[in-house]
């Protein structure tokens, strides 16, 4: 995955360390171009806090928590397989949208990843 230029939002979930963590506050670097501080609760209620993580590893954890590729072919309907043309980060929901082809131009499906994996398992189960 590329490295967005803009910053992530104050507030919205992040992958870190195995679970969503929240973005508590972000400053701009000279070098890694924005890092941030994250709120990471432990069983028990402790409070980790992770400071100055880069972008970068965020970007790459997001990476590696994602459960489809882009050009991954997926089968969510009746008429074949699909192709997942895109993905973007859901701050709000702390998973990835995947943008999946349609049967006609313009007319692609927006499918989060609990429910590529609902359909997916529906055309398992016999009718």
């Amino acid at each position: 995955m590329a490295i967005p230029k803009n910053p992530c939002p104050v507030d919205g979930l992040v992958p870190w360390m195995g679970q969503r963590c929240p973005i508590k506050a972000r400053k701009e670097h000279p070098v890694y171009g924005w890092t941030y501080t994250l709120h990471d609760q432990r069983p028990g209620n402790a409070l980790v806090i992770w400071a100055n993580v880069s972008q970068e590893d965020i970007v790459k954890e997001m990476d590696l928590c994602a459960k489809y590729r882009v050009g991954e072919a997926v089968q969510v309907g009746q008429w074949g397989a699909r192709f997942i043309r895109r993905r973007k980060w859901n701050f709000k929901r702390g998973e990835f949208t995947y943008v999946i082809d349609g049967m006609r131009d313009g007319r692609d499906w927006y499918m989060d990843e609990h429910e590529i994996e609902r359909r997916i398992k529906g055309q398992e189960e016999p009718a």
